[in-house]
């Protein structure tokens, strides 16, 4: 048996999931997942970092997993400051690394 929605059913059926698309909208841009850090025994996760906002690192000998929808800049002062910047991209893992500060660029 087939069901057979008409004009109507399928007009509201439509608005209903337009209007459920529409709940979570985040109202700052955000890379949406976590950011790992483990560094001997400190541990740390970032959720959903803001584009363009520094967070601190764990330093020397961490690793560092990117869970995010989004590119992630490694860098190894505190402050997201020096030139030196190292990218991690969406779901990369690396498991030495000297991170004195990330920045979201998504």
């Amino acid at each position: 048996m087939r069901m057979r929605f008409g004009p109507r059913a399928a007009l509201v059926a439509t608005a209903g999931v337009l209007a459920l698309s529409f709940v979570n909208i985040p109202t700052a841009s955000a890379a949406p997942g976590v950011v790992i850090q483990e560094n001997g025994s400190q541990f740390k996760q970032t959720r959903d970092p803001q584009g363009g906002q520094c967070y601190p690192g764990l330093g020397a000998d961490t690793a560092i997993a990117n869970r995010t929808g989004g590119t992630i800049l490694l860098f190894p002062d505190g402050n997201c400051q020096t030139k030196i910047l190292n990218p991690l991209g969406p779901g990369e893992f690396r498991p030495d690394e000297h991170v004195g500060s990330f920045l979201a660029l998504d």
